[in-house]
């Protein structure tokens, strides 16, 4: 399939949801307000007991079973929306997993490296020296120092070496798992509270700027934090059209939590983003 052929749900707000589905699945948008119309708020449901078929039932498209509705439904990409900070505009470079970030020449790299932080990659992660000497985490023992220790592994079974991000771009900085990184990467600031350096964390917060962005990413490149058990292309996009029901309905009644409700997105561990994906950005006030 030509990339000008592949079909791309757009999650970047609520009216371009609206618009992907209509698009997708050759249905009117006045159907799907309609639905809305029609809608009660969702109250103790979980996204992944939502019954898809009457919704898409109540569009208008006519199947008589998964097969035949998914040949109807199925896209093939996603608008990912992620948080960063950085120092110079996020569309001039790729965006890097974790341990990329850290050894290729990047914003936060060579500002680390001014500081007297640096980076060498090892066959299991990555090595922290700092004025030239070994960090030995070993020596430190507490929760940051556990973080750090486990997301500059590159190998094994518990690494934590991924792009993380939303589904949905409505206020996701606000969400409870994010708010803290609107000021300064979470690494960092494990690394610097264990050098007892925060002064290098504030002075990041002095320089950089927060930007959303967001960047298309094929569906099985993609998973759901709280959703793992769907592994195949074809489940995970019935349980995105799941979210993006009760995303719709809790919008429509103004009942949607941008702290609580917004699926979490990783992708696969050592994986980066060309910036040629990346569909948008803006500032985020701190």
């Amino acid at each position: 399939m030509n990339s000008l052929d592949k079909k791309v749900l757009y999650t970047t707000s609520f009216e371009d949801i609206i618009e992907s589905i209509s698009n997708i699945c050759g249905c009117s948008e006045k159907a799907i307000h309609n639905f809305l119309k029609q809608s009660r708020p969702y109250r103790n449901t979980a996204e992944s007991d939502i019954n898809i078929h009457r919704f898409f039932r109540s569009l208008g498209i006519e199947f008589t079973g998964n097969n035949e509705l998914f040949e109807v439904i199925k896209f093939d990409s996603c608008v990912v929306s992620h948080l960063t900070t950085r120092i110079n505009p996020p569309n001039e470079s790729d965006i890097y997993c974790l341990i990329d970030t850290l050894v290729k020449p990047t914003d936060i790299s060579k500002f680390l490296a001014s500081k007297s932080i640096t980076f060498k990659k090892e066959k299991q992660g990555l090595n922290v020296y700092y004025n030239g000497e070994l960090v030995d985490w070993n020596n430190f023992n507490c929760s940051s120092s556990y973080r750090a220790r486990k997301r500059l592994r590159t190998q094994g079974k518990y690494i934590d070496n991924c792009i993380n991000g939303f589904l949905f771009n409505h206020l996701f900085w606000e969400d409870s798992n994010v708010e803290h990184i609107k000021y300064c990467p979470e690494i960092v600031i494990d690394i610097c509270d264990e050098l007892k350096r925060r002064d290098i964390i504030s002075e990041w917060e002095k320089i950089s700027t927060t930007y959303a962005l967001g960047f298309i990413m094929d569906v099985g490149d993609i998973t759901f934090d709280e959703y793992t058990r769907f592994k195949t292309t074809k489940s995970k996009i019935y349980l995105i059209y799941k979210f993006i029901v009760y995303f719709l309905v809790q919008i429509y009644h103004n009942e949607w939590s941008a702290r609580l409700d917004n699926p979490i997105i990783r992708l696969k561990d050592n994986k980066s983003v060309s910036k040629e994906n990346i569909f948008g950005y803006y500032k985020i006030d701190r």
